[in-house]
């Protein structure tokens, strides 16, 4: 009788994790974009803060040179400020042709308030037309609490 001859059982090579399987690429592909994201958005974020800070070391500068001597300049320079901040947070077709009235009535609008264009607000249409000895009798005191409202309202509500 013939007697068979088994073989050794042959056991499958160890798996390995190289090349690999189409899952993990879309897994890193995923995880690459996600990275790339998040990068974006701290990159912009932080930009906006430095813009921020920018913006109101400005203002803290125009108070103080309104608080010691006020004049046509410096008002025109707030209103200036004023309407940067516009631009950048609204669609610049809205914001860049609007003077005298309009101009307060946007500000009102935007900020929540109606000081602009019925209180201390006008400052910033009717100071040019002001002689310099005249600013001093102008409301300063409140233009500045309002604009600093109106400033961090807007910025806040879009950043």
């Amino acid at each position: 009788m013939d007697t068979l001859q088994l073989q050794d059982i042959h056991l499958p090579e160890n798996a390995s994790f190289w090349p690999l399987a189409l899952g993990w690429w879309l897994l890193l592909a995923v995880l690459i974009v996600v990275i790339a994201w998040l990068i974006v958005k701290i990159l912009k974020r932080a930009k906006q803060r430095k813009y921020r800070a920018k913006i109101f070391a400005r203002f803290d500068d125009l108070e103080k040179k309104l608080k010691t001597k006020p004049s046509n300049a410096v008002i025109a320079e707030l209103n200036t400020l004023l309407r940067q901040l516009a631009v950048n947070y609204y669609p610049r077709s809205k914001t860049a042709s609007l003077t005298g009235g309009e101009w307060l009535q946007f500000l009102d609008q935007s900020g929540g308030t109606q000081g602009f264009s019925r209180g201390a607000g006008r400052i910033l249409i009717e100071a040019p037309y002001r002689l310099e000895k005249e600013i001093e009798n102008l409301n300063i005191k409140e233009l500045i609490p309002l604009i600093r409202r109106w400033t961090r309202k807007v910025v806040r509500a879009n950043s």
